[in-house]
């Protein structure tokens, strides 16, 4: 394995890898590993977490449960208000 210098890196861009140093708890060596190969395309980046989506937290239907879902529905607005209980 090659060893790479890198010069002239702003205070701002350096203050960021040592955040995420933090964040992850890695070493700093690892945060700029991972930060060039996902730069490079070498690994997909991370799906963007939403605050608050749902979706995410509780999991999303297959078709086939999407389907039976939307019928049961169907069933339960063809009810009396009395027969729903």
């Amino acid at each position: 394995m090659a060893d790479i210098l890198l010069r002239d890196v702003d205070a701002g861009m350096v203050e960021r890898i040592k955040e995420v140093a933090r964040e992850r708890d890695w070493p700093i060596h690892d945060v700029l590993l991972f930060a060039l190969k996902r730069g490079l395309g070498i690994i997909e980046p991370e799906p963007p977490k939403v605050p608050g989506d749902i979706a995410r937290l509780a999991g999303s239907f297959e078709d086939a449960e999407s389907r039976a879902f939307n019928e049961a529905l169907s069933a339960l607005k063809g009810l009396d208000n009395d027969q729903a209980y």
